[in-house]
C-alpha cells in the first residue's frame, strides 16, 4: 500500500503567503495531501500588523492544514519526515532567500522541492536593470522544479545550469481570483499602489521622495473635483506606514492580502514597476506605469503600457480612463498577448496539478531495497 504524501509551504517572506495559498487548498482539497504550513520565526518579525498570521490561522481551519514555526534549517529538517512535496516562493542563493534555500538544500529525497516565480520581475527569472545591479545577472535554486510564468526565451535572469528545472505553469495567483460580476461604479476611486522597499526605489535619485510628493500632489489635485483614492502599500515594503508617512485626507489605505482585494471595484490603478501592475491589468482595470521625471527608473520589462511621471500626468490619466477606459484596456490586452503568460485558471490548475501527481507517483526506497511486485 502507498504510504500518505505530505505537502510542505515553506513561509519565509509575507508576500510568500500570497502565491503559495492557492497551492495549500489544492493540495489538500483536490489531492489528499497531508499539509503543514512550515513558518520561519522571521516570518512573525515581517508581519507588522498580524495580518498575515490570521490568514495562516484562516487557511488551516479551512483546509486542515497544520502549522509549524522553525528557528533553522535544522529544526525545519524535523518536520520533513516521510514522502511528498516542498513548496517554496522565495528560494534562491541570495541572502535575502538564504532561510528557504538552506531548508531545500538539507530536505531528505524523499521530498520534491518546488520553487515558484513569484513576480512577473522576479530574482532568477527575470530581472530588471536594477536587479542586476543589486544582485547580478541570475540567481540558482536548491529546488528540482522551478514553476515560471512565461517559455525560456522571456526568462532572461534564468541560469543555463537552472533550466533543465524549469517547467512553465503560470502564475498560481490566477486560482484565487475574484468571480462573479462587478456592477459599473463611475464614482469608483482609483487605486495606487507603492512598493517603495523595492530595489529598483533604491537605486541613483529620489524615487521614494518623488513618489510620495507626486502621490500627495495627485490627492490635492483630485480633492478639487472632490474625488478620493485607495493607496495600498506592498505586503512585505509596508513603507508608508512602517514610515508614518502622513497621509492627505482624500487618501485611504487598503492594507488586505491581494486576494481579498477586488481590483475589478476601481476606477483605474497605478503603480511603480510592479508586478501588481499584471494584476491590475488581469482585472481589466485602466492601468499605468509610473516612472520618475528625470527617466533614471527603468520600466523596460513593461515596455507598451501607458507610463505617468508628475502628479499632472496622473491627474490625466484618471480623467481619460474614466472618460473612456476601452484604448487602455485595448493596450493592456496587447500587452498581456505579447507576453504569452498561462492566465486561464483551468489550464493552470492543470499545470500545477502534473506536480501534485508527479509527487503522488513518486517512490522512495531504501539502497538495496527490492520493489514488491
Amino acid at each position: 500500500m502507498q504510504p500518505g504524501r505530505t505537502a510542505v509551504f515553506l513561509i519565509n517572506l509575507v508576500q510568500d503567503v500570497n502565491i503559495l495559498r492557492p497551492l495549500v487548498y489544492m493540495a489538500t482539497r483536490d489531492f489528499g495531501f497531508d499539509s503543514k504550513l512550515l513558518v520561519s520565526t522571521k516570518f512573525t518579525g515581517r508581519d507588522l500588523f498580524g495580518i498575515w498570521h490570521r490568514e495562516l490561522e484562516q487557511m488551516c481551519a479551512e483546509t486542515g492544514a497544520t502549522l509549524h514555526f522553525f528557528d533553522s534549517d535544522w529544526e525545519a529538517h524535523g518536520f520533513l519526515t516521510g514522502q511528498g512535496i516542498i513548496f517554496a516562493a522565495s528560494e534562491t542563493h541570495l541572502p535575502n532567500h538564504a532561510t528557504s534555500h538552506a531548508v531545500f538544500l538539507h530536505a531528505p529525497p524523499s521530498f520534491l522541492r518546488v520553487t515558484l516565480q513569484h513576480g512577473f520581475e522576479c530574482v532568477g527569472f527575470r530581472h530588471s536593470a536594477d536587479h542586476v545591479r543589486a544582485h547580478g545577472p541570475t540567481a540558482s535554486f536548491g529546488a528540482d522544479i522551478v514553476c515560471a510564468w512565461q517559455e525560456p526565451d522571456r526568462l532572461t535572469a534564468m541560469a543555463p545550469s537552472q533550466r533543465s528545472k524549469l517547467l512553465v505553469t503560470g502564475p498560481s495567483a490566477v486560482l484565487q481570483l475574484p468571480s462573479g460580476s462587478v456592477d459599473e461604479d463611475p464614482a469608483a476611486p482609483g487605486i495606487v499602489c507603492e512598493n517603495l522597499h523595492s530595489v529598483r526605489l533604491n537605486g541613483a535619485g529620489d524615487f521614494k521622495i518623488e513618489f510620495v510628493d507626486a502621490f500627495a500632489e495627485f490627492c490635492r489635485l483630485l480633492d478639487e473635483d472632490d474625488r478620493e483614492v485607495v493607496l495600498r502599500p506592498h505586503p512585505g515594503g509596508q513603507y508608508v506606514l512602517k514610515n508614518k508617512v502622513a497621509l492627505p485626507s482624500n487618501a485611504r489605505i487598503n492594507n488586505a492580502p491581494m486576494y481579498r482585494v477586488d481590483l475589478r471595484r476601481f476606477g483605474y490603478g497605478i503603480s511603480a514597476p510592479s508586478s501588481v501592475l499584471i494584476d491590475m491589468l488581469m482585472a481589466g482595470i485602466p492601468t499605468a506605469v509610473w516612472r520618475d521625471q528625470a527617466g533614471g527608473m527603468d520600466a523596460g520589462n513593461y515596455d507598451g503600457l501607458t507610463v505617468v511621471s508628475s502628479p499632472g500626468d496622473w491627474l490625466d490619466f484618471s480623467r481619460a480612463a474614466k472618460a473612456n477606459p476601452q484604448p487602455f484596456l485595448d493596450l493592456q490586452q496587447r500587452f498581456l498577448d505579447a507576453q504569452a503568460i498561462p492566465l486561464d485558471p483551468a489550464e493552470v490548475f492543470s499545470r500545477y496539478a502534473e506536480i501534485f501527481e508527479a509527487a503522488r507517483r513518486t517512490e522512495v526506497r531504501a539502497a538495496g531495497a527490492v520493489p514488491v511486485r
